[in-house]
């Protein structure tokens, strides 16, 4: 995980449990409270993710939740697979927190994140 800004750059790898889940949440909010974010975006980059498990969702579920209550403003995701972007979709499913896009590259999606009002610098 990685700021460029008011951006997260997050590279998700391999397969997902709850427990790395878990480990990863309490990263993320250190990491947004380090920075003391007034708004912030996050750039997903999934293209090496293999999946998780059902309640790994569940879990990322309320990690969106407590993202938009702390700032977050829009979330762009890097994807190479329609599988990954109907199982990311469910995260979403029912709620509208902020807008989110899917790219099939990083300048794209930093830019898209930029026309939201976002500092790349």
């Amino acid at each position: 995980m990685t700021v460029k800004g008011e951006i997260l750059i997050i590279r998700f790898l391999h397969n997902w449990n709850l427990e790395g889940a878990k480990v990863f949440f309490r990263e993320y909010k250190k990491r947004v409270r380090q920075h003391n974010f007034k708004q912030y975006g996050v750039l997903s980059d999934l293209r090496s993710f293999e999946g998780s498990a059902p309640e790994v969702i569940d879990y990322f579920k309320s990690i969106a939740d407590w993202a938009e209550k702390n700032g977050q403003v829009g979330r762009a995701l890097i994807m190479d697979s329609m599988i990954k972007e109907l199982t990311i979709n469910e995260i979403d499913k029912g709620k509208q927190r902020f807008p989110v896009q899917v790219f099939s590259e990083k300048n794209e999606a930093l830019k898209w994140l930029k026309s939201l009002g976002l500092s790349t610098s």
